[in-house]
């Protein structure tokens, strides 16, 4: 991400109205130029009759809005308030809704829908990216509850952690993915790799994965550590997940690690230009969820001139 946008302030100066956003969400969402949904053709007239413009192909006359298959269709909240929120969503520990609510003056209820909705983005940035290399496995509870008794605590979450390592031995790419507990005996009892290494995996590095369970005496311990990590983020920020969006939110601490030595501003809003949205109601599970998956061809991460 240029230098343009690397304080809070910059970004709220810069992109301070709707006219400067539209702008760069062009560029976001068509960094290679305009594209027509219909034909492909490359060129349109922009039609600026509206909060946001239209842009109508001169091909076949197909009219396109700047937000439709972004995160920020159907949105109501300015393009201003929304590059704020990725900004903030993009510093380092990244932000809670009621943090949000305060930082960029709207209701609690606008910030949780703004943090889902960038939230569903992250989960789309990695979801096809598979673990290759030499590649470590492990499982690890979350909420960890200190009881003699082996039954699964309400609270308490099974997942399992993967990566690739790296040169010097750091995990690279990391996924947590949440287990079924119901399908343990007990707490002890580590959830089977194998539905994780075929799906998340790349074929050639899936025979030589090295799964060790947590309480075996040969432990991964760098895996362990992000997983006492992804505990800590979860309770200081958030106060703790339940187990209805769990899964989201490992996404989203999976997508800031992945990502902690490169800047994150252009590369989210690059994912939330190119990710169908998710609906309120698909959230709070009143409609079934549709796929979030990609809707243009462009590589994700959006390098904005400064």
């Amino acid at each position: 991400m240029s230098e343009a946008f690397d304080s809070f302030e910059k970004v709220h100066a810069l992109l301070q109205d709707e006219e400067a956003c539209a702008r760069v969400l062009y560029e976001a969402k068509w960094p290679n130029g305009f594209r027509c949904p219909r034909c492909g053709h490359d060129h349109a007239y922009p039609i600026a009759t509206r909060r946001l413009p239209l842009y109508e192909c001169s091909r076949c006359s197909k009219q396109t809005s700047l937000i439709v298959g972004t995160v920020f269709q159907g949105t109501r909240t300015p393009l201003h308030l929304w590059f704020q929120a990725i900004w903030l969503h993009s510093r380092p520990g990244s932000i809670n809704a009621l943090q949000l609510s305060k930082e960029i003056h709207v209701t609690y209820k606008t910030a949780w829908l703004i943090c889902h909705k960038l939230r569903h983005a992250m989960s789309g940035a990695d979801a096809d990216a598979l673990l290759t290399g030499a590649v470590r496995l492990t499982d690890a509870c979350i909420y960890h509850r200190v009881s003699s008794n082996m039954k699964w605590h309400q609270q308490e979450q099974s997942v399992l952690i993967g990566a690739t390592d790296g040169e010097n031995g750091e995990p690279e790419n990391v996924k947590i993915k949440k287990q079924d507990k119901s399908l343990l005996k007990h707490r002890l009892e580590a959830p089977k790799p194998g539905s994780f290494i075929l799906e998340h995996v790349a074929t050639e590095a899936r025979m030589s994965v090295n799964f060790v369970r947590q309480y075996s005496r040969e432990r991964h311990h760098a895996l362990q550590k992000i997983g006492r990590e992804v505990e800590k983020w979860l309770a200081e920020l958030f106060r703790g997940i339940g187990p209805k969006h769990f899964q989201a939110y490992l996404n989203h601490y999976c997508y800031d690690w992945n990502r902690r030595k490169t800047s994150r501003f252009g590369d989210l809003l690059g994912w939330c230009a190119a990710t169908r949205t998710i609906t309120y109601p698909v959230l709070t599970q009143r409609l079934p969820a549709r796929s979030g998956r990609r809707s243009r061809s462009a590589t994700s991460h959006v390098a904005i001139a400064g």
